[in-house]
C-alpha cells in the first residue's frame, strides 16, 4: 500500500449526525468517549395500547422541519417522511461542514447517494383521506424521493440512487458513492442515510419475532446479550477526490481506502448470517486491496448484541484476519450506546471512527455492570478505556450486514498531519476582525449567534481569526449581522446583544464596517453579494490553513410538520366547493392569488408569507401545485400555462400573466393629474410605500430627500438653518429604510416619484421647493418629470441623470471621504462610532441591491429638455459616484444653474453645510 494517496482517492470534507442523545458531532464524541448509552422509553406513542412498552434509541423533534429554509411549502411538508425532512437537515450540516457551496458541488459534478427505511408515515397519511390522494402525498412517501429532493435543492446533477439492502444500506451507499468517483461519474459526491419511526410497526415487528432485546439493552459480544434494540438516526458524508480536496485547500477526515460488498447467497435462510460470506468478503478485499492488516487499529463491528448473529460475526472476523495474516485488533460497537439505526447504523460506525481519528483515540466500548462478562474474541481486544490512537496503525475497519443477506466492508486511513499554511496565516492580534452570521429567519439568526457566543467563550484570543475566516465561508441568507470586534470580550458582547433579539430584544444597528481594513472590508462586501464561489474563496486563508473549529451547525427553525394531530382528522372527504372563476384582473386578482397559494401550500392566513411582492421560488410551489392554482384561470379564457408559471418572478407578476395586464407602476409619464388615466394606478389605494417626518408647522412646503441608506439625520445641519427661514420640511423615510416596510412587487423610482407627488398634492397645499441628494435627486427628478404642477423648484444634490453599471462599486470608496472630513462631521455629530451609522437608515444588503438594479436602469438624459421646473445642480468635485460627463447632461435643462463646491465630494451637505445652506437660500431668493 502506497504510503502518498492517489488523486482519485476519495476522502471525507464534512460530515454530520443526529442519533439518540446526540444532536451533532460534538454530543456524539462525548457520548462515544463516555461510553453512555442514550437508550431509553419513549412517549411517543403514549396513547397506544402497548405504547409504554417501546425500547430504543428515538430522536426528539422528528416532527419539527424548517420547510421555509429548504423552500418547501407547509402543506407538502406535512405529506413528506420525516425521513426526507431530517435527512434533507443532515446533509446540510455536513455540506456546511465541508465549507463547500452549492456552486462548488455543481461544478464537482456531485452524485447523492443515500439509504432510507422503507417508510411507515403513509400509513398516517392513510387516515387522512383528503390528503391521502393529494398532490403530495405519493412524492412525500416514495423512496426514490429521499435522493431526488437532495439533488433538486442544490441543483446537482449527477448520479442520484437511493438503496435499501437492510441493515448493510449505508455502507453500500458509500460504496457505490467510491465506485463511482473513482469512475469519473462524478468527482464528490453526498452520502446519507436516516431511519425514523413514524408509527410503532417496526418496534412492534422485532419484539414479536423476538429479534430485539427484551431487558431493552445492547449488548453485544457478552454473555448478556439478548437482542438488538431498534433505533433512530441520520448521518451525512461529503466525499470528494483528494486532489480536489487538496486543492481546494479543505479539511479532511480521512481517506476510505477500500470498499466491499456481497451476498450470503443461499445459507439456512434468507435471514440467516454466513460467517464464511463475511469472512470471504473482507478477505478479498484485503488481498484485491493490498491491506497490510498488521495497520489496522480499530475494527468497528456490525455488533447488534443477537446470540446468533454476534458469534457468526466473530468467526468470519478471526477466518478472513487469518489469511491475510493479521493478529486481530481492538474491537468497538456503538449499537450499545445508540441501538441499532438499521439503514444508517453502517454510517453511524463511519462518523465513529471519523471522529476517533481526528480525536486520535480509539474510543470505550459500553460501560456494563460487573455481572456482564465478554465472551472471548481472541486474537481481538476490547478496550474499556479511552486508549490514544497508535501512529504506526492508521487503518480502521467497518462492518455492516443485511438481515436480507447484504453484507458491506469499508477500511478507512487516518492522514498524518501534513505541512499546512498555518504560519502564514496573519493573525495579529488587536485588529478588528469581522464575524459574518447568517439566517433564513431572524429567530435562526439570535439562535446561531448565542450558540456562535458558547463558541467564542471557550476560544482563545489567538484563534479570532481563524473564526473571522471560516464564518466568511458559511453561506448568506436572507436574513445577516455582522459584527465587528477587536477582542474576545468585544465581540462576547455583540453576540450576546444579537441573541436577545431573539426574545423579542432589538435588533442591533449595522456594523461599523469602516473600523476595518481595507482587505477586511471588501471581504465582508463579497460576502453580503453571496459572491462566496470565486471571489471571496480565493482571498480567505484555506481551511485547512486555520485552526479546526467547530462552528455551530445551522439551527433550523423547529415548526411541526405532521399529517396528524393529536386527534386523527375524518377520513371521508369534504364535500368539494364549486369550482370558482378568477375576479378581474386588477389589485383583486393579485390579492385573490395571495389567499389562493396560503390556502394551496398550507401558510397561515395573516402570516404574510404570501404577498404581491413574494418570490414564487422561495414558496415551495410545485408542477402538480401549479396546474391546481391555474386551471380555474385557463377555464376561465387566461392563456397562461402551468410550465410557463416558474418564469414569473413575482405572485404580483403571475397575477399579470393571467390577467394579460401589468401587475405594477407603468414607466410612462402621464398628463399632469390625470390618475384615472393612468392604468398603473390602482382603483384603490395602497398602503403608502413613504414614510414622512415634519418638521415647523407653517411656511413654504419644502422637501429634503436624503440618499440611499440614510435618514433626516442626513440633514441634519439644513432643517434648522431652513426651520428659521420659516419653511415647513418635510424628509422621506424610503421603504425598507429603518421600519418602512417593502413590497418588492410595488418598487421603482417611478411608485416613489408618484408617490412623492400623491403626498405633496394631500399635504401640502400647494407645490414645493425639492431638494434631492443622490438617490433623492433621482426620485425629485421623476417626480419633477412626471409631476411638474407639483414641484415649485428643484435642487439636486450630488446626482446624475444616468449612472453606469459600476454605481456600486464606486460606493465602496465613499468611507474615505468620510474619514477625511472626520474632523468636521465629529464636531457635528459626536465623537467614536463609525460616522456613516450616525445617519444610517440600516437597510439590509437585499434591499440594497434593489435599489441598485434601479439605480443602473436610471436614465433620464434624453428627458432633460422637458424639464421646465426652476433647477439648481449642486455637485463636490471631488465626489467619487459621479460620472462628470453623466453630470454635464444637466446642461440639456433650460436655465439650470450649476454650483460646485472644489474641496468636497458627495457628502456636500455635511462637509460644507454653511456654504450650501446659502446657495439654497440665494437660489430661492432669486427665483421669488
Amino acid at each position: 500500500m502506497d504510503e502518498l494517496l492517489e488523486d482519485e482517492t476519495p476522502v471525507v470534507v464534512g460530515m454530520s449526525c443526529r442519533f439518540a442523545g446526540s444532536d451533532g458531532l460534538e454530543e456524539y464524541w462525548e457520548r462515544l468517549r463516555l461510553g453512555r448509552s442514550a437508550v431509553g422509553t419513549t412517549g411517543r406513542w403514549a396513547g397506544e395500547e402497548d405504547g409504554a412498552a417501546f425500547v430504543g434509541g428515538f430522536l426528539d423533534g422528528h416532527q419539527d422541519f424548517d420547510a421555509r429554509f429548504f423552500r418547501i411549502s407547509p402543506n407538502e411538508a406535512q405529506c413528506m417522511d420525516p425521513q426526507q425532512r431530517i435527512l434533507l437537515q443532515s446533509v446540510q450540516h455536513a455540506v456546511d461542514d465541508s465549507y463547500l457551496t452549492p456552486a462548488d458541488l455543481r461544478d464537482l459534478d456531485c452524485g447523492v447517494f443515500v439509504a432510507g427505511l422503507p417508510g411507515d408515515y403513509r400509513s398516517l397519511m392513510a387516515q387522512r383521506g383528503d390528503l391521502v390522494h393529494g398532490t403530495h402525498s405519493f412524492l412525500g412517501n416514495a423512496p426514490s424521493t429521499l435522493s431526488g429532493r437532495i439533488s433538486y435543492f442544490y441543483d446537482i446533477t449527477g448520479p442520484s440512487i437511493t438503496l435499501d439492502s437492510a441493515c448493510s444500506s449505508s455502507l453500500a451507499a458509500l460504496h457505490e458513492a467510491v465506485l463511482n468517483i473513482r469512475a469519473g461519474q462524478c468527482r464528490a459526491a453526498v452520502v446519507g442515510a436516516v431511519s425514523v419511526f413514524s408509527t410503532p410497526e417496526v418496534l412492534r415487528f422485532a419484539q414479536r419475532s423476538r429479534m430485539s432485546s427484551p431487558e431493552g439493552a445492547s449488548l453485544p459480544f457478552t454473555d448478556a446479550a439478548d437482542g438488538f434494540v431498534p433505533a433512530e438516526g441520520a448521518a451525512s458524508l461529503v466525499v470528494m477526490r483528494y486532489d480536489e480536496a487538496r486543492a481546494r485547500g479543505l479539511r479532511i477526515y480521512g481517506a476510505i481506502q477500500a470498499t466491499g460488498t456481497n451476498h450470503n447467497g443461499t445459507t439456512n435462510g434468507l435471514m440467516a448470517p454466513s460467517s464464511q460470506l463475511q469472512s470471504r468478503l473482507i478477505a478479498g478485499l484485503y488481498e484485491r486491496e493490498r491491506i497490510d492488516v498488521s495497520r489496522i487499529a480499530y475494527l468497528e463491528t456490525h455488533g447488534t448484541g443477537t446470540p446468533l448473529g454476534d458469534p457468526i460475526e466473530l468467526e468470519g472476523l478471526r477466518s478472513a484476519f487469518r489469511k491475510a495474516g493479521g493478529e486481530g485488533c481492538h474491537l468497538g460497537a456503538v449499537k450499545p450506546l445508540i441501538g441499532h439505526t438499521l439503514v444508517a447504523s453502517g454510517l453511524a460506525s463511519v462518523v465513529k471512527a471519523l471522529l476517533a481519528f481526528h480525536h486520535e483515540t480509539i474510543p470505550p466500548v459500553a460501560a456494563t455492570g460487573d455481572a456482564v462478562s465478554y465472551l472471548d474474541v481472541a486474537p481481538f481486544r476490547v478496550n474499556r478505556e479511552p486508549l490514544p490512537w497508535p501512529q504506526d496503525k492508521p487503518l480502521c475497519a467497518i462492518s455492516a450486514f443485511g438481515f436480507t443477506g447484504s453484507n458491506g466492508h469499508v477500511i478507512l486511513r487516518k492522514l498524518p498531519d501534513g505541512p499546512t499554511g498555518q504560519d502564514a496565516v496573519d493573525r495579529r492580534p488587536g485588529r478588528a476582525l469581522p464575524f459574518c452570521l447568517s439566517a433564513a429567519s431572524r429567530d435562526s439568526l439570535a439562535t446561531l449567534a448565542g450558540r456562535t457566543r458558547a463558541l467564542v467563550a471557550e476560544l482563545p484570543d489567538d484563534r479570532l481569526w481563524d473564526l473571522s475566516q471560516l464564518l466568511l465561508r458559511r453561506p448568506r441568507h436572507p436574513h445577516e449581522q455582522v459584527v465587528v470586534a477587536r477582542t474576545r470580550g468585544e465581540l462576547l458582547t455583540a453576540l450576546d446583544a444579537l441573541a436577545r433579539t431573539g426574545q423579542g430584544g432589538r435588533a442591533p444597528r449595522a456594523a461599523d464596517i469602516d473600523r476595518l481594513e481595507a482587505a477586511l472590508r471588501d471581504l465582508v462586501v463579497l460576502w453580503r453579494a453571496q459572491d462566496s464561489t470565486s471571489a471571496l474563496g480565493r482571498r480567505l486563508d484555506a481551511p485547512a490553513d486555520l485552526a479546526r473549529i467547530a462552528l455551530p451547525a445551522y439551527p433550523f427553525e423547529k415548526r411541526r410538520h405532521w399529517v396528524l394531530e393529536d386527534t386523527p382528522a375524518p377520513e371521508s372527504e369534504p364535500e368539494p366547493e364549486p369550482e370558482r372563476g378568477p375576479e378581474p384582473v386588477d389589485d383583486g386578482l393579485v390579492d385573490q392569488l395571495c389567499a389562493q397559494l396560503s390556502d394551496l401550500l398550507g401558510f397561515e392566513e395573516g402570516s404574510g408569507e404570501v404577498v404581491p411582492g413574494t418570490r414564487i421560488v422561495t414558496l415551495g410551489l410545485d408542477s402538480l401545485s401549479a396546474v391546481q392554482l391555474l386551471s380555474p384561470y385557463q377555464k376561465a379564457g387566461s392563456p397562461i400555462k402551468a410550465h410557463d408559471l416558474f418564469r414569473h418572478e413575482t405572485v404580483a407578476e403571475l397575477a399579470a400573466a393571467i390577467g394579460g395586464t401589468p401587475a405594477g407602476p407603468k414607466k410612462e409619464a402621464r398628463a399632469p393629474g390625470d390618475a384615472a388615466a393612468d392604468p398603473a394606478r390602482p382603483a384603490r389605494r395602497a398602503a403608502p410605500l413613504i414614510k414622512w417626518a415634519q418638521y415647523g408647522d407653517t411656511g413654504r412646503p419644502t422637501l429634503l430627500l436624503p440618499p440611499l441608506n440614510c435618514d433626516q439625520r442626513a440633514w441634519t445641519q439644513q432643517i434648522p438653518a431652513l426651520l428659521r427661514e420659516g419653511r415647513k420640511i418635510y424628509v422621506p423615510t424610503y421603504p425598507g429604510h429603518a421600519d418602512t416596510p417593502f413590497d418588492e412587487e410595488r418598487f421603482s423610482f417611478e411608485a416613489l416619484a408618484d408617490e412623492v407627488a400623491d403626498f405633496l398634492r394631500d399635504t401640502a397645499g400647494g407645490p414645493a421647493d425639492l431638494v434631492g441628494w443622490s438617490l433623492g435627486g433621482c426620485v425629485s427628478t421623476l417626480t419633477a418629470l412626471r409631476h411638474p404642477e407639483r414641484v415649485a423648484s428643484l435642487t439636486l444634490v450630488s446626482c446624475a441623470p444616468r449612472y453606469g453599471e459600476d454605481a456600486f462599486e464606486r460606493t465602496l470608496d465613499l468611507r474615505e471621504e468620510l474619514r477625511v472630513h472626520g474632523g468636521l462631521l465629529e464636531a457635528v455629530f459626536g465623537a467614536g462610532g463609525n460616522l456613516a451609522e450616525r445617519f444610517g437608515a440600516n437597510a439590509s444588503m437585499d434591499i440594497l441591491r434593489c435599489y441598485y438594479a434601479a439605480l443602473t436602469d436610471f436614465d433620464v438624459v434624453d428627458r432633460l429638455p422637458d424639464l421646465t421646473t426652476d433647477c439648481l445642480v449642486v455637485r463636490g468635485l471631488g465626489d467619487c459616484v459621479l460620472d462628470e460627463e453623466a453630470v454635464a447632461q444637466y446642461a440639456k435643462v433650460p436655465g439650470a444653474r450649476v454650483r460646485e463646491f472644489a474641496d468636497h465630494g458627495h457628502y456636500v451637505p455635511l462637509t460644507a453645510a454653511r456654504d450650501f445652506n446659502t446657495t439654497l437660500t440665494e437660489f430661492w431668493a432669486e427665483r421669488a
